[in-house]
């Protein structure tokens, strides 16, 4: 459990100066360095080097995932899939591809999702909806008077 309080905001000192600590310590601050706050409470002042070393940095437009939510998808993903951002798309690729061969087959969500419907409604799994699709391609192909 951890208490819910402003995040934390990193902001780019544009000239050199003299930062107070929220313990009361006043440190020396260069142009470039760090200023890490809580609301208005200045945390800490670090250099370029050492902002990745001490903070984990979210960008905007980062999607951080709770534990709990990293657990629910490995369910469905597979253990581990959900370490990297790279290792998660992979994973989500690779269920959601269809391929005949070596043609794959791209499907929106919203169309992936219909296909289960129709499969639902006529009492069929998804697999047999998408071998009826196949078969019906193959007689398209493949007729003969």
């Amino acid at each position: 459990m951890r208490p819910r309080v402003p995040p934390l905001t990193a902001v780019r000192l544009p000239s050199s100066t003299h930062v107070r600590l929220a313990d009361g310590r006043e440190i020396p601050a260069a142009i470039g360095d760090w200023l890490i706050t809580r609301g208005r409470t200045t945390i800490d002042v670090v250099g370029p080097s050492q902002l990745a070393e001490r903070y984990h940095v979210i960008e905007a437009g980062d999607c951080v995932l709770p534990a709990a939510a990293c657990d629910r998808l490995e369910q469905t993903t597979g253990v581990g899939s959900t370490r990297t951002a790279a290792d998660l798309c992979a994973a989500v690729e690779r269920l959601a591809k269809i391929q005949i061969g070596p043609i794959q087959i791209d499907f929106t969500p919203g169309q992936l999702e219909e296909i289960a419907h129709r499969a639902t409604k006529r009492g069929h799994t998804v697999k047999q909806e998408l071998q009826a699709v196949v078969d019906r391609i193959r007689e398209e192909i493949f007729w003969r008077s």
